[in-house]
């Protein structure tokens, strides 16, 4: 017997599934671009569109299993998975937090790039809001740890990259301002010259402060909505 689909439900398949295609469009634009600052093939090593790609195959795969569920009531998706979601979406807000108020303002013209605009704002907004309308159900706020595994696994990453000299770009041995150890502010310094104006510590340590916030200010809205539709789980 096929399953009745609610406003909500059909709102979040939706929403995974423009997730999924804007993440491929956007990451396939911003691979054809000219080699520089997250453009070509170097774009993979960048946080942004790694984040895209973890946040859109996940809704991809919730777009999948709730099409499924729709034919078959009884099946339910797994609460790992839903937490697996949950992370993903933290790391996929920071990309586009950081851009928009970090990297965007030192690069005029960023907004008027289609690959830009869909890595950065489209993918982002959809997969938050999907987030609140496809909930899990049993979220504890220690949860909030599990967040942080992406953008440190990312730092150990960029580290080593940095450390073995890749290229991430335009020559460059790093992937962005704040994680350059060679600046002029280094590693705990602080500068006057713009944007190093302090060290590679200093934007890790608000980073991580930054995220864990984000990720408990998300479980407490989702412990709240779940509340006031009664499906606060155990």
């Amino acid at each position: 017997m096929r399953k009745t689909i609610t406003i909500p439900k059909a709102a979040s398949l939706v929403l995974e599934l423009l997730t999924a295609v804007c993440m491929v469009v956007g990451i396939t634009l911003t691979s054809q671009m000219g080699g520089g600052f997250m453009a070509g093939g170097t774009a993979f090593l960048y946080f942004t569109v790694q984040s895209n790609l973890w946040i859109g195959a996940v809704c991809a795969l919730f777009f999948a299993l709730n099409t499924a569920a729709l034919f078959k009531p009884s099946f339910a998706i797994p609460r790992a998975l839903h937490l697996v979601k949950f992370v993903f979406t933290v790391s996929i807000t920071l990309t586009g937090i950081v851009f928009c108020c970090v990297l965007a303002p030192t690069m005029p013209g960023s907004f008027r790039s289609a690959a830009n605009v869909l890595t950065h704002v489209v993918v982002p907004l959809a997969a938050i809001v999907d987030l609140f309308l496809c909930r899990p159900q049993d979220i504890r706020f220690g949860h909030f740890a599990y967040a942080l595994i992406p953008p440190v696994y990312y730092l150990i990453f960029a580290g080593i990259g940095y450390a073995l000299g890749w290229d991430f770009g335009g020559g460059n041995n790093y992937p962005y301002f704040f994680l350059n150890w060679d600046s002029p502010a280094g590693a705990f310094g602080f500068s006057s010259e713009m944007p190093y104006f302090m060290g590679c510590v200093w934007w890790i340590v608000l980073l991580i402060l930054f995220l864990s916030g984000l990720a408990t200010g998300y479980i407490a809205l989702i412990k709240r909505l779940n509340r006031r539709t009664g499906k606060e789980g155990a």
